[in-house]
C-alpha cells in the first residue's frame, strides 16, 4: 500500500506516463486546464469540422477557462509601452489558429485572450467556446471594438496582406501566419504599414522554436558535422484529391508556398541568404488543385551550399499527418531530423552520422510531456509575447517572411521559363497565368 507522501507522487507519474501513450499524444487528447484549456473530448476531426460547440456561455460576467474574470478594460501601459497583461486577438479560425495561436495565447499568464475573428462566425464561435475571446464576423470591427495589443493573422494567405495592414493600422502588434503573403510586393506593404505605425511583425516559422531544429542549428555552427556541403529535404502528406480553399488559385501558390516555405526559413536560419533557386512542379489532381501540389526544388547558397526540398500533397501518408524529413551533410559527418505529424506533441528525431565510425548517433532532446515546454507552437507564442514586453524582435521578422517568398516565386518562375533564377528578383512573376497554363496543360 502506497504511503500518504507517496501519492501525489505517484498520481503525476501515471498521469504523465498516460500522454505518451500513442492515443494520447495528439492535439485532440492532451486537454488539461491551464495546459490545454479546451473541451475535454474536442478531436482533431472536430477541430477540422468545428464540431462539438458547447452551449453558449456569457463572456460578460463568467470567469474564463482559467478562472480569471473576463475584462474589456484596456491594459494601462507602463513606460515601456506594454502593460503586465497583453490583449491579444486572432483572425481566421481555422486548423492554423486553432493549433498554432488560439490556445496558446489562452494558456499565457501574460495574455488576455480578448477576441476570434472569422468571416465564418461559427468557426470563430467554436474557438471561443473552447478557449475565451468574444466572437465577431467583421475583424475591423473587432479591432475598433476590442483595441488588442497583439493580433495573430491566420486568416486564408491572399488576406494576409490585408489583415496585417488592417491590424497594424489599429496600433497592434502582428504575428502573421506564413506563407507571409503571395507576392514580395505584399510583404513590402506589411512591412511598411508595421513601420508607419510603429509596431513589430513578426511571422510564424514555428520549425525556429522546434526542439529538433534548434539541435541541428547548434551543431552546425558548432562545427560538428564540419563545413556544411548539401542538404536534403522531403515532406509530403495525403490529403486526397482535395485541399479545399488551399488548392486555390486565389492562395497565390500550393504545396511548396505552403510548406516549402517552413524549409527554405530553415535553411536560410541553418546556413545563410538564398543565391538562386530551379526546379520543377506539377498539378497531379488538376481537377481538384489549381495550384501545385507536386514540387522540387535545387536551392543554392551564397555560401556554396545547396539543398533539395521536395513537397507534395500526394505522397504517401495518413490525413491530417505527413512525412517530413531533412538531412545535413558535411565535410566531418551529418545531421538528420525527423518531425512528427504536426498535431502531435512528442518531440522530433534527431541523429548524428559519425563518418569517421560511419554510423548514425541518436540524440536525445529535451521533452516536458507535462507542460509542454517544449512544444514548437507554444514556444513561438511564448517567445513573441516576450518580445513585445522586452522591445525585441521576434526570431522572424517580416523581411525573413519576404525572402522566403521571394525564393518561393523563383521556384514557380523557374519551372515556367526552363531556367535557374538568381535572387533577388526585381519583381514577383505573374503566378497566376503560370498555374493557369501549368493546370490547362494537365487537363488538355
Amino acid at each position: 500500500m502506497l504511503s500518504p507522501e507517496v501519492i501525489p507522487f505517484f498520481v503525476v507519474y501515471i498521469f504523465g506516463y498516460a500522454q505518451l501513450l500513442p492515443e494520447n499524444n495528439r492535439l485532440g487528447k492532451l486537454n488539461r486546464p491551464g495546459i490545454m484549456p479546451h473541451s475535454l473530448d474536442i478531436s482533431i476531426d472536430d477541430l477540422y469540422n468545428n464540431r462539438r460547440i458547447v452551449p453558449e456561455r456569457s463572456t460578460e460576467h463568467e470567469d474564463d477557462l482559467y478562472g480569471r474574470p473576463h475584462t474589456k478594460e484596456k491594459n494601462i501601459k507602463g513606460d515601456s509601452g506594454m502593460g503586465s497583461k497583453l490583449r491579444a486577438a486572432v483572425i481566421g479560425c481555422g486548423m492554423a489558429a486553432k493549433i498554432d495561436h488560439i490556445r496558446w495565447y489562452a494558456g499565457h499568464p501574460d495574455v488576455d485572450l480578448v477576441a476570434l475573428a472569422d468571416v465564418n462566425v461559427n468557426a470563430a464561435k467554436f474557438c471561443a467556446q473552447h478557449w475565451g475571446g468574444k466572437p465577431y464576423a467583421d475583424a475591423e470591427e473587432m479591432l475598433k471594438i476590442e483595441c488588442p495589443d497583439v493580433v495573430s493573422v491566420c486568416s486564408p494567405v491572399a488576406k494576409h496582406c490585408q489583415h496585417s495592414i488592417m491590424a497594424a493600422d489599429h496600433g497592434a502588434h502582428v504575428l502573421t501566419e506564413k506563407p507571409m503573403a503571395p507576392t514580395v510586393e505584399e510583404c513590402d506593404q506589411m512591412m511598411e504599414a508595421a513601420r508607419r505605425n510603429n509596431v513589430t511583425l513578426g511571422v510564424a516559422f514555428h520549425k525556429r522554436y522546434n526542439a529538433g531544429a534548434e539541435e541541428v542549428r547548434r551543431r552546425i555552427k558548432a562545427g560538428d558535422i564540419g563545413q556544411p556541403i548539401f542538404g536534403r529535404t522531403y515532406w509530403t502528406i495525403y490529403a486526397g484529391h482535395t485541399r479545399e480553399s488551399r488548392g486555390k488559385l486565389e492562395t497565390g501558390g500550393g504545396c511548396f508556398q505552403d510548406h516549402g516555405s517552413h524549409w527554405l526559413d530553415q535553411y536560410r536560419w541553418w546556413i545563410g541568404e538564398i543565391a538562386a533557386v530551379q526546379g520543377m512542379m506539377e498539378i497531379i489532381y488538376p481537377e481538384v488543385n489549381e495550384v501545385e501540389d507536386h514540387a522540387v526544388a535545387l536551392v543554392e547558397f551564397e555560401n556554396g551550399f545547396s539543398a533539395t526540398i521536395e513537397t507534395s500533397w500526394v505522397g504517401p501518408a495518413h490525413e491530417h499527418d505527413q512525412l517530413e524529413a531533412t538531412w545535413i551533410y558535411g565535410t566531418e559527418g551529418a545531421i538528420c531530423v525527423s518531425l512528427p505529424p504536426w498535431t502531435n506533441y512528442q518531440p522530433p528525431t534527431v541523429k548524428q552520422w559519425v563518418r569517421n565510425g560511419n554510423y548514425w548517433q541518436s540524440i536525445s532532446l529535451p521533452s516536458d510531456m507535462l507542460f509542454f515546454g517544449h512544444y514548437h507552437y507554444k514556444r513561438q507564442i511564448d517567445d513573441f509575447v516576450a518580445c513585445l514586453k522586452e522591445g525585441r524582435q521576434p526570431g522572424a521578422t517580416g523581411k525573413d517572411g519576404r525572402k522566403t517568398i521571394e525564393a518561393v516565386l523563383a521556384l514557380y518562375q523557374s519551372h515556367a521559363e526552363g531556367r535557374k533564377i538568381s535572387l533577388p528578383l526585381a519583381k514577383s512573376p505573374d503566378v497566376r497565368a503560370i498555374f493557369e497554363r501549368l493546370r490547362n496543360q494537365k487537363l488538355n
